[in-house]
């Protein structure tokens, strides 16, 4: 199974969670604490979080320390339980006053308070995310955003999957856009954030945002209903390329529509 091969324009990248960070203990834990600690250490190391989380929490019933709740504040961050994560950060201030890192813990923790964790995937292979148009990478993707409402789109090889998504802080959310929408085509028409643009029709195609189709390789001129101005594709040649073209509505009550457009070409890998 091949993943993305190529993107054909470079975009901001958006936030992803980032790896472990881990605290060592301190002279100041008993005996009992420390094993706990260590056992918690290691079973993070190993990809166990669900231990490690256990563990920590046992050293800290054994002996509260403000390294065990900082080693923990991480694991919930990467368990994607961000409130959690806060909490546990405020305790590590709370004993650790004259902490060397205090600034940069108070801005992580300022910055998980604002921000929403989200996971997106899917079941079928080798799709790609977006959100709001901006390329994320393959499938599934792991991001903390601001709070706020944001279209995520999954496209792969015989799918494509767009939803509009609201994220509150600290949480976490799961978006699963698992491919059942099976479309196949060269041309994915993304955004609109939910205004209408009525179907309309293009050398015999049925159009629609959000939609997939599947167009000649060449320019294409499409004039969507209630449009103020059309939409130009140049749909690549290759084979496994794809065109995406994120069209901004602004929806109004009486009139045409005015939209604009950014176009990027995509290309997925394929299934053996």
């Amino acid at each position: 199974m091949n993943r993305v091969l190529a993107c054909a324009v470079v975009l901001a990248s958006l936030p992803v969670l980032a790896g472990p960070v881990r605290k060592p203990p301190t002279a100041a834990y008993p005996g009992d604490a420390l094993n706990a600690f260590a056992e918690a250490v290691l079973a993070d190391k190993r990809g166990d979080l669900d231990t490690a989380k256990r563990r920590y929490l046992d050293s800290n019933r054994l002996s509260p320390q403000a390294h065990t709740f900082y080693n923990l504040a991480d694991v919930y961050r990467r368990m994607e339980q961000p409130e959690h994560a806060v909490e546990a950060l405020a305790k590590y201030l709370e004993l650790a006053p004259a902490a060397a890192d205090r600034t940069q813990v108070e801005k992580l923790v300022a910055q998980l308070s604002r921000e929403a964790t989200v996971v997106i995937d899917g079941d079928d292979f080798d799709g790609v995310i977006l959100v709001d148009g901006k390329l994320v990478g393959p499938s599934p993707a792991v991001l903390q955003l601001p709070a706020g409402t944001y279209l995520t789109d999954r496209i792969s090889p015989t799918s494509f999957e767009s939803r509009i998504v609201t994220l509150r802080a600290p949480r976490a959310e799961h978006v699963k856009l698992a491919g059942s929408n099976k479309q196949t085509g060269n041309v994915v028409l993304a955004g609109n954030r939910g205004h209408l643009i009525t179907a309309w029709d293009h050398d015999g195609a049925s159009l629609r945002i959000p939609g997939r189709l599947q167009l000649a390789p060449g320019r294409h001129t499409l004039t969507p209903t209630r449009a103020c101005a059309p939409i130009v594709i140049d749909v690549p040649r290759e084979p496994a390329a794809v065109a995406y073209v994120f069209v901004d509505v602004k929806a109004t009550e009486t009139g045409c529509f005015p939209i604009s457009t950014k176009l990027q070409t995509l290309r997925l890998g394929a299934r053996p």
